[in-house]
């Protein structure tokens, strides 16, 4: 046959068929045997692309060709990229990097319902800032218009009020504090927070009986398809977190803490002859969440959480020169709560959440000679309903209860403390009681719809009214609210919010064995006004900032009378103008927040003077920066107004009880050395196919400087010295994951 005719018979022949491939697999978080749901994955030159499953699964049919390169570049996540021969394998177990860039996100509901002077922070974000040790909670004093507290304290101080007009929520349900002692730590596991809410002035109506804000703790929905866990060793305490399925679609999660600081104070102290530290420093928490869906429209959840503190020493000789202040002291708080909750979601426009508390507070002091006992159970109820009547008008309305019955004891002086300078406890009258079975209600309904005219109307209003009521005083109070946004284009809005804000009076100032029965409680108008803008399109992703100011008005604040023992005549002012900014840039974070404020009080014996917990100027700068082979290292530097004083003019000698009381000058006119603290973090993770390990070096302080927290006195009051803060505070930190 012809050459010819053979290159022809050739043509016409079918050539074989091209086998097809399949690739199946599944997408896991590495460092963890989470699955990852919904990314996109790319298999190159097919341009072919499937989606992860609820279990991480994929699956690509017909193929074409032998080899591929599978490409995932998700959000989140680094840039996956990988070779694959579909001759030799059809089944591939992808492991997706998680990106370590940590922006210090706010997290922001949608601008028609959110509050318009709420800021939520994430865990994740508030846990990576510096001085925070890995607790988000800390990660509050980073926020504008929340004041420095002096030293070591566990207090929150919001936008110039008392830290006694703070108050404390978890899921909405009230607790007695937020930080264990010296603030060191927060009360509930890192691991099983969510989220914190932090409202200053013109909060909404949904929460209230709070003068200064609100803190609140949202703890998150465990979802565990396997068991996993955390465990964890620092300079300050150590635990553990394990989360496993429990029964059929339900979860359960616990995490504990325990603390040793005082091991080491109590070490420095063992040569010290005038004080004896007996029981060193303590604190541990017990956390516990079960979350398990009842049916498709019912959610349940279950939060238990406990928290105590200890500390005992032996004080030799007297402290301060003051013979009261000898012997025995200790100190114990401690708290409980079991919180039920239920989600019940009518339909898709309506929703309805409600919980239950129960628990039981303790506090018990001992101070030489005095001491104080108090014992309550405390029972709360909290329900909100969320409907959306149409495009306009969303409805949102509720109610919060608390409980209180207590039994308390004391004995102890009643003393003069004006100026922050006390008069020695020994030239006191002692003051004993022994009350059991004190109740107590705060009824408190609210109504806070949220009103848009209209879908291409740049307003946005949240017109609110809480009424709440409070049995001790016999008081119903009702408190307008008024919050409004306007859009001014797609990235800048003005926002306003304000009104009336009241708090209950506490038990000792109501008391008709201590107290003074007739005794109303304080309140105090609020109003804000700002801007936010959202530089995303002028600069990166991530990046805004806030210039708002705001203003407080106080009344019929509680004082120390010698006739009533307390009375409404204290009267004050607080404002200031905060800001704030974000920005993003490749690998670099930043943070910062400046607030120029005053604050002042007002009462017939002193007239108007600077308050305690002024600070005119307080300024906080925060950059990171992601290194590769996942370090990141961070910095904090803050710069705060000196803590106010008042300067004894002279003493006066008691031959009675051999001391010397302090003549005062005028209160509050001297101010101390300004504070100024630089903080560096460091960390580094390793992420092994199944299980992470992190490593934390925190160090506040780190350039030691001295700041001055008050002042010390002689016996004679003729002479002082300056209580000099903390000096440089390393915490190291060892945690893994899996």
């Amino acid at each position: 046959m012809k050459p010819k005719t053979l290159i022809l018979l050739a043509l016409a022949l079918p050539l074989p068929a091209q086998a097809d491939y399949a690739l199946e697999g599944r997408v896991f978080l590495k460092g963890s045997r989470d699955p990852v749901a919904g990314v996109n994955l790319v298999l190159l030159p097919q341009k072919l692309k499937v989606t992860s499953g609820v279990d991480g699964r994929f699956r690509f049919e017909s193929v074409p060709g032998e080899t591929g390169t599978l490409v995932i570049n998700a959000q989140g996540f680094k840039r996956f990229e990988s070779e694959v021969n579909l001759a030799e394998e059809n089944e591939a177990r992808v492991l997706l990097e998680p990106d370590q860039s940590l922006n210090f996100e706010t997290t922001i509901e949608s601008s028609e319902e959110r509050d318009q002077v709420k800021k939520t922070l994430s865990r994740k974000a508030a846990a990576a800032m510096p001085g925070a040790g890995s607790d988000p909670i800390r990660a509050v004093q980073n926020l504008p218009g929340v004041n420095r507290a002096q030293g070591f304290t566990s207090q929150v101080i919001i936008q110039g009020s008392s830290p006694q007009d703070t108050r404390y929520t978890i899921d909405g349900h009230e607790i007695p504090l937020i930080f264990h002692f010296g603030g060191l730590s927060s009360v509930f596991n890192p691991e099983l927070t969510e989220s914190f809410d932090y409202l200053s002035a013109g909060y909404q109506s949904n929460y209230g009986r709070a003068l200064g804000g609100v803190l609140n703790l949202n703890s998150r929905d465990v979802d565990a398809p396997r068991l996993k866990g955390s465990v964890f060793l620092d300079t300050f305490n150590s635990g553990a977190e394990i989360e496993t399925p429990l029964g059929d679609g339900g979860a359960l999660a616990i995490g504990v803490r325990a603390s040793y600081v005082g091991q080491v104070l109590k070490a420095a102290f063992k040569d010290n002859p005038d004080f004896n530290l007996t029981v060193a420093p303590s604190y541990n928490d017990l956390s516990i969440l079960y979350s398990k869906p009842l049916s498709p429209n019912l959610r349940f959840k279950l939060l238990a959480i406990g928290s105590k503190d200890s500390l005992e020493f032996v004080a030799n000789n007297a402290l301060g020169s003051d013979p009261a202040l000898r012997g025995n002291f200790s100190n114990r708080i401690g708290f409980f709560r079991l919180i039920p909750e239920f989600e019940w979601t009518h339909s898709a426009r309506s929703k309805t959440r409600f919980s239950f508390g129960l628990g039981r507070d303790f506090i018990n002091s001992d101070i030489g000679s005095v001491y104080f006992n108090l014992r309550t159970i405390q029972g709360t109820f909290r329900a909100e309903n969320r409907t959306v009547e149409s495009e306009k008008l969303t409805w949102i309305y509720g109610m919060d209860h608390r409980f209180t019955w207590a039994d308390v004891s004391f004995k102890f002086p009643v003393f003069t403390g004006d100026g922050g300078i006390f008069n020695p406890l020994s030239t006191a009258d002692t003051r004993v009681a022994d009350l059991k079975g004190v109740p107590s209600h705060v009824l408190g309904f609210y109504l806070n719809p949220v009103y848009k005219p209209g879908a291409s109307s740049p307003w946005t209003f949240h017109p609110g009214l809480r009424l709440d009521w409070f049995t001790p005083v016999s008081q119903a109070l009702i408190q307008p609210r008024l919050g409004a946004r306007y859009s001014m284009d797609s990235s800048l809005a003005l926002v306003a919010a304000g009104g009336l804000y009241v708090q209950p009076p506490e038990e000792r100032q109501y008391s008709a064995e201590y107290g003074n029965p007739a005794i109303r409680s304080p309140e105090v108008w609020q109003l804000k006004l700002g801007a936010e803008k959202d530089l995303s399109e002028a600069l990166t992703k991530g990046s805004e900032a806030y210039s708002g100011f705001y203003g407080r008005s106080f009344q019929n604040l509680i004082l120390t009378d010698v006739s009533k023992n307390y009375s409404n005549q204290g009267s004050g002012l607080a404002y200031g103008w905060e800001n704030s900014f974000k920005y993003n840039t490749g690998p670099w974070n930043f943070w910062g927040s400046y607030t120029l404020s005053r604050s002042t009080r007002t009462d017939p014996k002193n007239g108007t003077y600077l308050y305690q917990y002024d600070q005119t100027h307080f300024l906080t700068l925060i950059a990171g920066v992601n290194l590769p082979r996942n370090w990141r290292i961070s910095s904090r530097f803050r710069y705060v107004t000196g803590p106010l004083d008042t300067i004894p003019i002279g003493a006066a000698g008691d031959l009675d009880h051999d001391v010397f009381v302090p003549i005062r000058g005028s209160l509050f006119t001297a101010r101390l050395d300004a504070f100024t603290m630089l903080d560096l973090r460091i960390d580094k993770r390793w992420l092994y196919d199944s299980w992470t390990l992190s490593l934390y070096l925190d160090i506040q302080n780190v350039l030691n400087h001295q700041n001055t927290e008050g002042l010390q006195y002689t016996y004679d009051y003729t002479s002082s010295e300056p209580v000099k803060g903390f000096p440089i505070l390393p915490t190291f930190g060892l945690k893994g994951e899996f």
